[in-house]
């Protein structure tokens, strides 16, 4: 296949829940799709997909990442369609798990491909190469599975699966599209049954639920022992079972059971009477409202196997145990699990052991390498960690010797032993520097030295993980952050000899403390000195929580008293005493009298907040902010003063201090403002447009807290401008950040003039939005406190008191930012949010 190739058009076969998914995500790319499904037997012959694509607008998380995004899917039926084809570069066939429907439908497709068309089947666990029976001989060199995981807009991994005929340049394209096209994470997989990912994590699931009767544990109480404490979802396994689908999961192990005779653990591949039950009941999960767990009212409920009925879900941990799941120490922690007596130690460190066992059997059955399992396990089913990572965390030597002890005392699922390689008593585990363990000897390019009875075999040297610099690491490989420039408790700034200089936070969720602030100031000086460009980014989500809360509020005290309750009486007090002035254009005045001295330090690390910004806006040299997670409050205020913007689809990012009862105070309330201006005069014959429509939109995201659920949504809400960039693969971001930087100093960047004068809208657009939220007061939508944030908001982004259309600069819109936010400060209300929001991690609205 010629190196030229794209896939630009893309077809999918089948609008279920799967298909139409994989749809949306391919538009959520900018990939040209069509979606087919069986015509309606009555009405219009594409009422069956129209209603498929209806249904994704109700999906909650959205498949989508803007609404707008779904109307660009094209529908069509197998009738009156399939002539369209011949123009798709790709065809994904995605319908039900039977190969009788799916050899039918090749049958009828495969005349109207195009010549260099490649047709990929989405089965989660059927044999590929039983598939490709079906398919016309000559076609069967453009024929692979493609296993998405569900929802596919989220989940990482796709599994690439070859038949024996597969060409091999045409998987390579495939990669290269699945990963930079549209951010995935590529496993190649054996044809096994269940390929890689659901056959570790369907056994994980299975040995999960036999030792859960073994010690008589119930699943609301599994849940709570298997879910953040092992660093996995918080659905943990039964809820997880009752999201994917019991239906779901029950053809997946009925896969397992038929097709997997010699497994020694095959005696485990059934399904309890229970479990059937439910099945046959319709109580198939989530999508039946009743499956394991069953929601009534506002109560989550789970069935009790004892008296087969619902009761209040419970489960809880034991304190003893609680202890050493909290261990961060994998050696400590499953040592600990192991030694203590209760049951519930004792069921988790039984399936983890079992887990290590059967993963060691099948590794060189299902996999190329270690590596390729655990990245499937942790991109599949969302674990921090992979099996082998968790097993060589743990001492390799020492869990080895304990899962041999317990084999030979027959409590292990199985009698088989374990493979040469994991008991080889040099080994130390199975990911080093030189890369991951396979058991094959090594072959061709790319693998790395000879490894006892197998190889290390590196990362793949395809050209398009040149883009990641920093791919998802695992335990035992090296990640080397270049040459420092300089490094603090708090920022580090590195460079990788590219004359681009990169920073990137060490706090804790990368919150944003005054030495941050600090940090990044003297990054910039640092740029401007010696580089083209600056970049903040992290080394890992997200890209900042916002300020850093319990220093603000704490650390500003110069007295003994170190407690939030302390510090906000001293604050009332002081800024009942505060008197402000702001004269024409000369900004905040002076605080007179504040006794405690408090308030003007708090003060001070505001308006280094709004100096950061500035900072970042005027540079003489390009800021690029490199955003993935989330970027909330303090974090969104910086990049939004950046040069560019560089997001990855999945950025959740939002002016969020409502919450915690102020207003945006980094600049945030000013910008938002300014680009409401600037919006009016682009879209004015004249360049005089009323800013106040504009306006009205922006105050209400800040006033709101409304967070962008994907960049594109940004892009939607004026958080991203036309010019920023939206990347699907995350682990691309510091690649196309650099790219950015390098076309804008290839230009002689200069930074933007600041803007002498922005139209305001003044008193009387402060008296509509207070209007506004009045009636939503009066009808109990907000609070008294939400009210009083909001006229502050309101006051800050109109301008203040002046007539509307007044003309100010941007340091006025600062100062009033500023001043409301000290005001608010000082409020019994806000107090309250704060400490609610220090202690429980979530807002208070009161």
């Amino acid at each position: 296949m010629s190196e030229n190739f794209h896939i630009r058009k893309v077809a999918v076969l089948g609008a279920g829940v799967m298909g139409a998914q994989i749809a949306a995500h391919l538009v959520n790319a900018n990939v040209e799709t069509l979606l087919f499904e069986l015509p309606a037997k009555e009405g219009e012959p594409n009422g069956n997909v129209n209603k498929a694509l209806a249904g994704l607008k109700k999906l909650d998380p959205a498949p989508a990442a803007s609404p707008a995004k779904l109307t660009f899917i094209r529908p069509a039926n197998y009738e009156q369609h399939l002539d369209l084809l011949r123009d798709c570069d790709l065809v994904i066939e995605a319908i039900a798990e039977r190969i009788d429907w799916k050899s039918g439908l090749y049958q009828k497709v495969a005349p109207y491909l195009g010549e260099r068309t490649i047709f990929a089947s989405n089965t989660s666990g059927l044999s590929i190469n039983k598939l490709a029976e079906a398919f016309p001989e000559n076609l069967r060199h453009r024929f692979c599975g493609i296993h998405f995981f569900n929802p596919p807009r989220y989940m990482h991994l796709v599994e690439l699966i070859p038949c024996a005929g597969t060409d091999a340049a045409l998987l390579n394209q495939l990669e290269i599209f699945l990963v930079s096209g549209l951010g995935k994470g590529v496993v190649r997989a054996k044809d096994t049954p269940n390929f890689i990912a659901n056959r570790i994590g369907v056994f994980s699931m299975l040995a999960t639920k036999h030792h859960a009767a073994a010690f008589n544990l119930g699943f609301d109480t599994v849940d709570a022992l298997t879910g953040r404490y092992l660093g996995r979802p918080k659905s943990a396994t039964f809820r997880t079972l009752d999201v994917v689908g019991l239906d779901v999961f029950a053809h997946v192990v009925n896969t397992m059971r038929e097709n997997l005779t010699d497994d020694p653990w095959h005696k485990h591949f059934e399904l309890p009477n229970w479990f059937n039950r439910l099945v046959d009941q319709g109580a198939l999960g989530q999508k039946a409202k009743r499956g394991i767990y069953q929601k009534i009212g506002r109560e989550i409920h789970v069935l009790d196997l004892h008296t087969d009925t619902y009761k209040l879900s419970e489960g809880k941990v034991d304190d003893d145990v609680k202890a050493i799941l909290r261990e961060r120490d994998w050696a400590k922690k499953l040592q600990g699990l192991r030694e203590c007596s209760h049951p519930q130690a004792q069921f988790l460190w039984a399936t983890f052991r079992d887990v290590f066992h059967y993963c060691a059997l099948q590794l060189e059955h299902i996999a190329d390498n270690a590596r390729d399992l655990d990245l499937a396990v942790r991109w599949g089913f969302g674990w921090d960690s992979g099996p082998f990572e968790i097993w060589q965390a743990a001492g390799w030597q020492k869990v080895v010797g304990w899962i041999e002890d317990e084999r030979i005392q027959g409590k292990t699922m199985s009698e088989a032993r374990l493979p040469k390689w994991a008991v080889e008593p040099a080994r130390n585990g199975v990911h080093t520097p030189l890369g991951s363990y396979s058991p094959r000897p090594s072959v061709g390019e790319g693998r790395g030295e000879r490894g006892g009875s197998g190889s290390y075999q590196q990362r793949s040297q395809l050209p398009v993980y040149q883009r990641q610099e920093f791919p998802d690491r695992l335990l035992g490989e090296e990640a080397s952050y270049s040459e420092t420039i300089f490094e603090t408790d708090d920022v580090r700034l590195w460079h990788s000899g590219d004359d681009i200089a990169v920073l990137s936070f060490k706090t804790k969720m990368h919150a944003i403390s005054n030495e941050v602030l600090d940090g990044i100031l003297r990054a910039v000086d640092e740029a401007e000195a010696h580089f083209h460009a600056l970049i903040i980014w992290q080394t890992e989500a997200p890209f900042s929580a916002g300020a850093h809360l319990l220093q603000l509020m704490q650390g500003v005290q110069e007295s003994s008293d170190a407690s939030p309750a302390g510090l906000f009486d001293k604050l009332k007090g002081a800024a009942q005493r505060v008197k402000y002035t702001v004269a024409g254009g000369g900004g905040l005045g002076e605080i007179v009298d504040a006794a405690t001295g408090n308030v003007p330090h708090v003060e001070e690390v505001v308006a280094k907040f709004q100096q950061v910004s500035l900072r970042l806006r005027y540079a003489q040299v390009p800021t690029i902010a490199a955003v993935y997670g989330l970027a909330l409050g303090g974090g969104c205020e910086f990049s939004i003063h950046c040069t560019r913007i560089v997001a990855a689809l999945e950025t959740y990012i939002g002016l969020v201090e409502v919450g915690v009862g102020v207003l945006p105070a980094g600049g945030g309330c000013k910008e938002m403002t300014l680009r409401a201006a600037q919006e009016a005069q682009r879209l004015s014959s004249d360049g005089r447009g009323d800013i106040f429509p504009h306006l009205r939109r922006y105050f209400q995201q800040i006033a709101m807290g409304e967070v962008a659920k994907s960049a594109e949504l940004a892009r939607d809400m004026g958080y991203l401008k036309p010019s920023d960039r939206i990347v699907l693969n995350q682990y691309e971001l510091l690649h196309v950040a650099k790219q950015e930087a390098l076309a804008l100093t290839a230009t002689e960047y200069r930074p933007p003039l600041a803007p002498r004068q922005i139209p305001v809208a003044g008193r009387p657009g402060i008296a509509t939005l207070k209007a506004a939220m009045i009636n939503l007061l009066e009808g109990g939508f907000i609070s008294e406190h939400d009210y009083n944030i909001g006229c502050r908001i309101a006051e800050t982004m109109c301008g203040g008191d002046v007539e509307a259309g007044s003309m100010v600069d941007e340091q006025w819109l600062l100062d009033l930012e500023r001043k409301n936010f000290m005001e608010l400060l000082a409020m019994q209300k806000t107090r309250d949010r704060v400490e609610f929001m220090l202690k429980n991690g979530k807002p208070l609205r009161n």
